[in-house]
């Protein structure tokens, strides 16, 4: 269990760190690792450079966060829909470290616009996950099925 931890957490961590960089690129149109930081953020940090370091570690710790969250998946006695309900808190109270640590002072609209966009991205990636699984399960159901018809009857003997 230490194992799936560590690579789960070190998996989230990196797609941290290239959400860090690709979302401002593709929101702002900028070159990728290009930032603007915010005026408190710099303040409270003192240069760009340990801006952009802090936001780096944050955005990775988030991604990590993320991504230990399917852990409530392997939870076996918990219903889908609650182990889907608390990965989903998980992200998006996660959202909050980020926000805070980082100096987004978002006004609420751009902050409900976010969640928006995250609970639309989460739900979507959990229906393809639940169609690719329910496919799997159905094929070895299938392929069981199968066997148990191929097996030579043992009472016959």
């Amino acid at each position: 269990m230490r194992k799936k931890i560590l690579i789960l957490a070190s998996i989230g961590f990196l797609l941290g760190v290239a959400a860090n960089y690709a979302v401002p690129a593709l929101i702002n149109h900028t070159p990728i690792g290009t930032h603007a930081y915010s005026d408190q953020l710099l303040a409270r940090v003192g240069s760009e450079s340990a801006a952009a370091l802090l936001s780096f570690l944050v955005m990775g710790l988030f991604g990590s966060i993320c991504m230990l969250g399917t852990l409530f998946y392997d939870i076996e006695r918990w219903p889908l829909a609650l182990s889907t309900a608390a990965h989903y808190l998980t992200i998006s109270l996660g959202y909050l470290i980020p926000a805070r640590l980082l100096c987004w002072n978002l006004p609420a609209e751009a902050f409900l616009r976010i969640e928006g966009v995250m609970t639309l991205g989460f739900f979507l990636i959990w229906l393809i996950l639940y169609l690719v699984y329910r496919g799997q399960v159905r094929e070895l159901n299938r392929l069981r099925a199968q066997m148990e018809n191929d097996r030579p009857d043992e009472k016959r003997e």
